[in-house]
């Protein structure tokens, strides 16, 4: 049986609004009666005689029970003072709101999520406090869930390594272009579109996933996906649905128009693997995030995710950051600290820029092109000398930051606190239930606020027209009215 802490969804009677949650896997073959509900008392579920005649059998069902009325219990009895004075006095940073109308409490929201509260391991929290005195998280629903879980998967199992080594290759797509008047122009790209596709969709999956999130979370500094959601609303990866429709487009097509939508299938994914890596490596050496928040801030994003992926893209490999040089004695084990001096972080850099480099000159062999398929001979000098350069001043000036990594800790006191994506801030309380929030509710999603008037009457002409012109194409070829283009009439 899966089983959550009970949850409030926010309407407009209660009026209120904060996040958390607080998750628990029990066996599939348990009872639902352990779900308990708001309007539910607390000792309505009760241990029947099979589960006290079989307490081995049933021991996660009883586990599950006493779960949930622990929690439900704390829900109606804990004081909104109590928690919030007992976690600042640990040290804990607590943002506590108070029976805040829908609309104040989504401009606080708003507030939440567009800074950095502290570094991303500093605990905090978001509680709420409703008219009976019951206290609860704060969290974002509306499909962050899933995301949080993809965005979990996709960090750990991201390689920095493989995407540094097929750079070179999709730089040598790129120059197999044949512009108009060459006398390649008739030539086929130095790889095939469906080698790329396959490449992009399967191999490189992870290191193409969920830039923009990586860019919001790395580089803007945004405490949690569900920070995200609530401050873009985006749930789709975009870039690499519109990566994989180019290439796919490509594999289909002929002649000048597969060699252009090659050229711009290579172009973005190049901008991918760059913006992913640089925003790794931007969060490695502790670079204050972008905060701001004006119409430039996603282009500064990006902008600088493409600089740190192409200056020192070494230092967002996930090996340059693990563990101590060396050893401490005689230290108390919560304390001991290290500060590293970088030099297990360089032996890493310079095996990862080795490796691309053997791969980038084997490929470079006539024998192994022609057994791939392959054809590099194209602008084959300026490439060389282009990526050789790279490789070089890249892992020199990843080694030379070497120096900025984060200490690290062998061993971390157990948190008051638990990590959830799904909390504006990252943190909930793990022993009280949600406060369930829609981004949805959020003040940012009208793509035209200036047209706050009369936006019902233009969206009705838009789509009226655009439904018209459809509709009248249809009338003409019934009529034999033959047209190659919507705009001919």
């Amino acid at each position: 049986m899966f089983y959550s802490s009970p949850q409030r969804v926010l309407d407009d009677e209660e009026k209120t609004g904060e996040y958390g949650s607080r998750q628990r896997t029990y066996s599939t073959d348990s009872y639902d009666d352990t779900t308990l509900r708001d309007d539910d008392p607390v000792d309505r579920i009760e241990m029947n005689a099979n589960i006290d005649q079989h307490p081995h059998k049933y021991s996660s069902e009883k586990n599950a029970i006493n779960d949930a009325q622990s929690v439900k219990y704390t829900a109606y009895t804990m004081k909104t003072h109590n928690i919030v004075d007992e976690l600042r006095n640990v040290g804990v940073t607590v943002l506590s709101l108070e029976s805040l109308s829908t609309k104040g409490l989504i401009h606080y929201m708003d507030a939440v999520t567009n800074i950095r509260l502290g570094e991303s391991n500093d605990e905090k929290c978001m509680l709420y406090t409703d008219r009976m005195g019951r206290v609860y998280n704060v969290v974002i629903s509306g499909g962050a869930e899933g995301l949080a879980k993809n965005w979990s998967i996709v960090q750990s199992s991201y390689s920095g390594w493989i995407a540094i080594a097929f750079i070179p290759f999709l730089a040598r797509v790129i120059v197999s272009y044949p512009f108009t008047g060459s006398p390649d122009a008739t030539s086929p790209m130095a790889m095939n579109p469906n080698m790329l596709l396959f490449v992009f969709g399967f191999i490189l999956s992870n290191e193409t996933s969920q830039s923009l999130l990586a860019m919001s979370i790395f580089v803007r500094g945004s405490n949690s996906v569900a920070s995200h959601v609530w401050r873009s609303g985006t749930l789709t990866d975009y870039p690499r649905l519109g990566l994989l429709m180019i290439l796919t487009l490509a594999s289909f097509a002929v002649g000048r128009v597969q060699q252009a939508l090659t050229l711009a299938g290579s172009l973005l994914g190049s901008l991918i693997i760059v913006c992913n890596l640089g925003s790794r490596a931007w969060k490695k050496i502790e670079v204050n995030p972008i905060e701001s928040s004006n119409m430039f801030t996603h282009l500064n994003q990006i902008l600088a995710s493409i600089f740190a992926g192409l200056a020192f893209p070494f230092m967002g490999l996930r090996a340059v950051d693990r563990g101590p040089d060396e050893t401490a004695d005689n230290d108390r084990e919560e304390n001991i600290v290290f500060r590293p001096s970088g030099k297990r972080g360089r032996q890493n850099i310079a095996v990862a820029s080795a490796g691309a480099a053997l791969i980038f000159l084997f490929s470079d062999v006539k024998q192994v092109q022609e057994a791939l398929g392959f054809d590099f001979s194209r602008n084959k000098g300026i490439v060389n000398i282009v990526i050789g350069s790279w490789l070089f001043i890249s892992s020199l000036i990843s080694m030379l930051l070497c120096y900025r990594l984060k200490s690290s800790r062998l061993k971390k006191i157990q948190p008051f606190l638990k990590r959830d994506e799904l909390s504006p801030v990252g943190w909930i309380v793990p022993s009280i239930p949600n406060l369930v929030i829609d981004p949805k509710l959020s003040g940012n999603k009208m793509i035209m606020p200036c047209l706050s008037v009369g936006s019902d009457i233009l969206c009705a002409i838009v789509v009226g027209g655009l439904a018209f012109l459809i509709i009248s194409i249809g009338v003409r070829d019934f009529q034999d009215v033959k047209t190659t283009a919507f705009w001919e009439f």
